[in-house]
C-alpha cells in the first residue's frame, strides 16, 4: 500500500493539472467565440448603416429626377415639351 502512495499522488497531480488546462482552454475558446460574435455584430451594424445611407441617396436621386421631370412647363396640354421628350428618350 505504501508503495502505491507516490503513484496515487502523481496521478492526482497530473489529473489536477489536466483539469486546470481544460478549464483554461475552455475559457480561451469561450473568449474567442465572444470576440467573433462581437465582430459579426459590428460588421452587421456597418452593413446596416451603409444600406441606410445608400437608400437615402437613392431617395434623394429619385426626388431630384422627379423635380427635373416636372421642371419643364407644359406648353401644349396634349404634347410633351422637347426637354421631356429628350429625357424620356435618354431613359431607354
Amino acid at each position: 500500500m505504501i508503495r502505491l502512495l507516490p503513484y496515487a499522488i502523481a496521478l492526482t497531480v497530473v489529473a489536477a493539472i489536466g483539469l486546470q488546462g481544460y478549464r483554461m482552454g475552455y475559457g480561451a475558446a469561450e473568449a474567442a467565440r465572444q470576440a467573433e460574435d462581437l465582430a459579426r455584430i459590428e460588421a452587421g451594424r456597418i452593413l446596416e448603416a451603409d444600406r441606410r445611407r445608400i437608400a437615402q441617396e437613392r431617395d434623394q436621386l429619385a426626388d431630384q429626377l422627379k423635380e427635373q421631370a416636372y421642371a419643364d412647363p407644359i406648353i401644349v396640354k396634349r404634347c410633351l415639351s422637347p426637354g421631356r421628350v429628350q429625357r424620356l428618350n435618354a431613359i431607354r
